[in-house]
């Protein structure tokens, strides 16, 4: 992809699969810029949310 920038971008559903997929991404290619997203039902549980602030945390992302 000559004269394209590359997005690098990774869904978070607040499950351990894209948990641990965001954490090992941080922790073996810290030089990749990543966009995260997280598709908002509003039907959530309150610990989905709690949850998310973690992994945010975690990853010192917002």
């Amino acid at each position: 992809m000559e004269g394209k920038a590359v997005r690098h971008i990774l869904g978070l559903s607040g499950g351990k699969d894209s948990t641990a997929l965001a954490v090992l991404m941080r922790q073996k290619h810290p030089e990749i810029e990543m966009e995260y997203f997280f598709c908002d039902t509003h039907k959530e549980l309150p610990e989905t949310y709690e949850y998310l602030k973690r992994i945010e945390a975690r990853l010192g992302i917002k």
